[in-house]
């Protein structure tokens, strides 16, 4: 067993806590760097949405009844528009079939979608809107109007319409009702059909006495998402689907309620690099530990300096990481980055070493990044197994080190005995 003087010890274990704390600094860049990059990315996101199509918003349709004001009305609000009321559908239902792909500006990659969207329902419409005989309209409000695909088709009370034009964030049609229906209690159905392109998400304002919505996706990991979730839902590797109802009991003001679904792939490369980038201190610190076991136990000795290499070489890792996720799926950019340090990191244990040793911290490294990924893909469960992981290196670490003894001192004047 290496006989150490804890003077020597002390030295040593100060030295890499000194190093370890500077190694902060470079963590810190990289994950400056990370942020960067998701900067970067969310930049070419946006400029894909500006031309392909943002998140959209369907709200309505609704109809809406205008009349001129009066002289009176003109005289108190001195206001000459017209004045309007809405009437909101008795039931909706929204058929929506949306395809992602996959687009690129430069190394990022932008998921869009196209959505082939039908709403149908029927109106009931009051008597008092006898009152406004100005113009009728039918309003279907979408949040970005650029990404509408073609013309809308409309049909409402026996009536068929093409609408091309829109505008204020609205497809809009000007329409001639009976006013037999005005108040009759008869329902008039109406369907709207059209295509929309759009990028990351979709959402629907619950605008019907009773609204529901019937969604399919080829997208395998959808986020549903607002103030309702869906009721139905089914979520596979070919594709999902989910299913919505709402009724006017619980919706609250329809303007300010939505829900729907986020069609983006699970967690970005750099959320990922981020995650992973927490860990960066905690397989420092385990390595200069085992590193030091080694040193007492194999009677090999590692100069403070070269543990301020394998420290940038620990660091290093994360950079190799952000880099080659940007080019590849996740999983294979960290089994290239964990195999290349880990092999560099073994090569080096075994120009310091020179036994069998070196292997030893070399599955120590590789086994640390195993586990580190195995932490990422967990979510729930990941601070437990993590804690557990920890105590168990801490076990092995005890046991390994359980003999170590400081070195015999002279007991005439207390004063290490000289090595031989």
């Amino acid at each position: 067993m290496a006989k150490i003087s804890f003077d020597n010890l002390l030295w040593k274990l100060l030295m890499m806590i000194v190093i370890s704390l500077l190694l902060l600094i470079p963590l810190g860049m990289i994950r400056n760097l990370i942020d960067e990059r998701q900067g970067n990315a969310d930049g070419a996101r946006a400029d894909v949405a500006g031309s392909w199509g943002r998140p959209q918003t369907l709200s309505g349709p609704q109809l809406q009844f205008y009349r001129e004001r009066t002289e009176q009305e003109k005289k108190e609000k001195d206001d000459r528009s017209p004045v309007s009321i809405s009437v909101y559908p008795e039931r909706l239902c929204y058929e929506v079939e949306a395809a992602t792909q996959d687009l690129h500006r430069a190394i990022y990659e932008v998921k869009v979608y196209t959505a082939d969207i039908v709403a149908r329902g029927e109106f009931l419409l009051p008597e008092n809107c006898r009152d406004y005989p100005l113009r009728t309209e039918i309003c279907l409000g979408l949040s970005d109007l650029r990404g509408i695909d073609g013309s809308v088709s409309l049909s409402i009370g026996g009536h068929e319409y093409i609408v091309t034009d829109g505008g204020n964030h609205a497809i809009t049609k000007q329409l001639e009702l009976d006013p037999a229906l005005f108040g009759s209690g008869q329902a008039v159905p109406f369907e709207i059909r059209f295509r929309t392109r759009g990028s990351e998400a979709l959402y629907f304002q619950p605008f019907g006495q009773v609204t529901e919505v019937t969604l399919h996706t080829d997208c395998s990991a959808p986020s549903f998402e607002g103030d309702f979730l869906p009721s139905e839902r089914e979520v596979g590797e070919n594709g999902s689907s989910a299913h919505w109802v709402v009724s006017a009991i619980n919706r609250g003001n329809p303007r300010e309620t939505s829900f729907g679904v986020k069609l983006l792939q699970g967690v970005s490369q750099y959320q990922q690099t981020t995650r992973t980038a927490k860990y960066g201190m905690l397989i420092i610190l385990l390595v200069f530990v085992a590193g030091l076991a080694v040193e007492f136990v194999g009677k090999k000795s590692i100069h403070i300096i070269q543990y301020a290499v394998i420290g940038l070489s620990l660091v290093l890792f994360y950079a190799l990481l952000l880099a080659f996720s940007e080019l590849m799926t996740f999983w294979l950019a960290y089994l290239l980055a964990a195999g290349m340090t880990t092999a560099a990191l073994t090569g080096y244990f075994r120009g310091i070493l020179k036994d069998r040793k070196a292997w030893l911290l070399g599955a120590l490294i590789a086994t640390a990044y195993v586990v580190c990924y195995i932490l990422l893909q967990m979510e729930t469960y990941a601070l437990v197994a993590g804690t557990l992981v920890l105590f168990i290196l801490l076990v092995g670490i005890m046991y390994f080190t359980r003999d170590l003894r400081p070195a015999p001192t002279d007991a005439r004047n207390d004063e290490p005995t000289p090595a031989s």
